[in-house]
């Protein structure tokens, strides 16, 4: 699901162990040896390629689509402004909110495990959060919480933009969001908020006792065989990676390289890096759920009822979107979008190197999946 786009405030800044063993050839789009999709669609692919590109602001774009073992990927454009420099297949790229689909997942393995319940009360964790033998751990993955955003908050966010390679701690990001105005009462309404999952990824932390690095790599890059993913600590990208452009800004500003602005600001919200054929593999284990079972697979799709919107929903972490399962991910400089149709074990996966907007308020990574979806299932094309 396309995450509702976080555009005001200044677009409020982006908008189990026991299957180890046989994770990966369980859920990897290329566990098999892939081939390639049909002729016929792949021109058609192209081509819906080319269009929604043309409409974009970006500067360079990744697209994979994986239909059981077919698969397709392609690029567009440049790695980097004013050079002709196209990306590749093992470009990296930050991935933004995307991440906390990892983060919901991890829960959701240790909720499996008997470590956490979704009805578990933050109390235990923060006790300083107003309401919070009220507020569960669904409420946190699910957006029903009423908790505010730390990143719509004018300081902090001012504070980011200004400098923007400050390497922020968890906890000060926390405090801010819950410093904030509440926006509901717990459970009465739907808030995209960061600060949801920072704090979800710091009861993971508590629970397991390790580092959000670790866990992750542990519990979902190494099973899943993503040797280009990581959940880095400082600013720099990995090699082969491209330029991200971005128009965020507290004032008015020209266009900005935000390629080494430190990812922390977003912390287990949106700090992974990863690359198309990585992000393939994990799409379509978080779409047919081969990380949690499927108990917590029903779980997690279960919708926040304020968060119907016709076809649309957001259940635990992620969205549903005209029977896509979804999320989108925007950071400065980059955004992208995963999605899984489990009626055609579908898997669409779209990259760009900017986060800005077109003319029409359309942002370029669901712009060009949409297009994409559209050739591979006519009859499920996303609300956008």
């Amino acid at each position: 699901m396309s995450h509702p786009h976080p555009r005001h405030a200044v677009r409020a800044l982006f908008g189990c162990c026991l299957v180890l063993a046989t994770l990966f050839a369980a859920s990897s789009p290329a566990a098999a040896a892939e081939r390639g999709l049909p002729a016929k669609t792949k021109s058609r692919l192209s081509k819906a390629l080319d269009f929604a590109f043309a409409q974009t602001e970006a500067r360079g774009a990744i697209a994979g689509v994986w239909i059981g073992n077919r698969s397709w990927i392609a690029t567009r454009g440049t790695s980097r402004k004013g050079t002709r420099k196209r990306p590749v297949r093992a470009t990296h790229t930050r991935i933004g909110s995307v991440t906390k689909t990892f983060t919901a997942t991890i829960a959701m393995q240790l909720v499996r495990e008997g470590k956490l319940k979704l009805g578990d009360t933050v109390d235990k964790w923060y006790p300083q959060v107003e309401g919070a033998d009220q507020v569960t751990i669904r409420d946190l993955g699910n957006m029903s919480s009423g908790i505010n955003s730390y990143s719509i908050d004018g300081p902090i966010v001012k504070r980011y933009l200004t400098h923007p390679r400050t390497v922020w701690n968890p906890k000060t990001l926390i405090d801010a969001g819950l410093d904030a105005p509440r926006l509901f009462s717990t459970g009465d309404g739907f808030f995209y908020s960061n600060t949801n999952f920072l704090m979800l990824g710091k009861i993971i932390e508590r629970v397991t006792g390790r580092p959000i690095r670790q866990v992750m790599k542990r519990r979902i890059f190494k099973p899943l065989g993503m040797k280009h993913t990581s959940y880095p600590s400082g600013p720099a990208l990995p090699r082969p990676f491209w330029r991200g452009l971005t128009d965020q800004a507290f004032t008015g500003t020209p266009i900005r390289d935000a390629t080494n602005w430190s990812p922390t600001f977003l912390s287990t919200a949106g700090q992974i890096v990863s690359t198309v054929r990585d992000l393939g593999r994990y799409t379509r284990a978080l779409g047919n759920g081969s990380l949690i079972g499927p108990k917590m697979q029903r779980q997690r799709l279960r919708p926040n009822p304020a968060s119907i919107n016709g076809t649309r929903s957001y259940g635990f972490g992620v969205g549903v979107d005209t029977g896509w399962i979804s999320h989108s991910g925007e950071i400065p400089g980059y955004n992208t979008q995963v999605a899984y149709l489990p009626r055609k074990k579908a898997t669409i996966v779209t990259m760009v190197n900017t986060d800005m907007a077109n003319a029409d308020g359309e942002a370029p990574a669901p712009s060009i999946f949409t297009a994409l979806a559209q050739v591979i299932a006519p009859k499920n094309v996303p609300q956008g």
